[in-house]
């Protein structure tokens, strides 16, 4: 008799039976898939707990018998020659799909590349302000923007125009004076940060800037004016520092001299 093969190649050494269309045939048993052998006794499965099948019931299992088998499936045998055309066939199908799925990627590319090209093009100078911006948040800000690929807002654009605005006044911020030293200006209150902490209570950190735009900062209760506010004052130099590259100016025991 003609050797017979199962689809995945191995070679069948069962009784051969046939299908109503007159095809080699096997019967594979169809594995239960509402039982489990529990404990040494077949039951019916409720569900599985840390990875493991479990039953409350102890009731047998009403779709086997307890049998563990369901039912069978029928699968084709193969003789050598067909089985090398079903191959073929196959392998004809996989290189088929796997030339269209290329095909489809490259066109998906082409026309991702095309839309930056024109997202780049439409926003060249919105992203040659955005890219002169340094630090976390606009490193973030650049990235997402970018990933997008959409129009910028209003706000955004503002957002954008105040950051490049903010970092041209950073650059041609300078210390002021030598620490220790007691030094009269006229400052304008930029920001207010609010310290809160359950041992020392609420404080303060008042970033300002002096006629000339250098950073003043000031930790402390002492009330420098609102954000806005234009004031002269008298303080002694701290220390000088650098914060993100900026050039800033620590002053102590600040008092108010004059109020703009």
């Amino acid at each position: 008799m003609t050797q017979l093969f199962t689809r995945q190649g191995e070679v069948f050494t069962g009784n051969v039976q046939f299908n109503d269309a007159g095809k080699a045939v096997r019967y594979v048993a169809v594995k239960c898939d509402r039982c489990h052998v529990i404990n040494g006794q077949r039951l019916w499965v409720m569900g599985t707990m840390n990875g493991q099948p479990y039953s409350l019931t102890g009731f047998d299992c009403w779709t086997c018998g307890n049998t563990g088998v369901r039912g069978e499936r029928q699968e084709r045998l193969f003789t050598e020659v067909e089985l090398a055309r079903v191959n073929k066939a196959s392998a004809t199908r996989e290189a088929n799909r796997a030339a269209k799925a290329q095909a489809e990627a490259e066109e998906r590319s082409r026309n991702m590349q095309a839309a930056e090209r024109e997202f780049l093009s439409a926003n060249a100078e919105f992203l040659q302000m955005l890219d002169t911006l340094t630090g976390d948040f606009w490193k973030k800000f650049n990235e997402d923007f970018r990933a997008r690929m959409k129009t910028p807002t209003e706000r955004q654009i503002q957002l954008v125009k105040d950051g490049v605005a903010k970092r041209q006044k950073n650059a041609s911020s300078a210390f002021v004076g030598q620490v220790g030293d007691k030094v009269e200006m006229t400052i304008t209150v930029e920001r207010i940060i609010v310290l809160q902490s359950q041992f020392y209570g609420t404080n303060y950190i008042t970033i300002a800037r002096d006629q000339n735009g250098n950073v003043i900062t000031y930790k402390g209760l002492s009330d420098l004016g609102a954000v806005g506010d234009t004031n002269t004052i008298k303080a002694t130099i701290k220390n000088h520092e650098r914060y993100n590259g900026v050039a800033q100016t620590s002053i102590q025991r600040p008092k108010v001299l004059q109020m703009a």
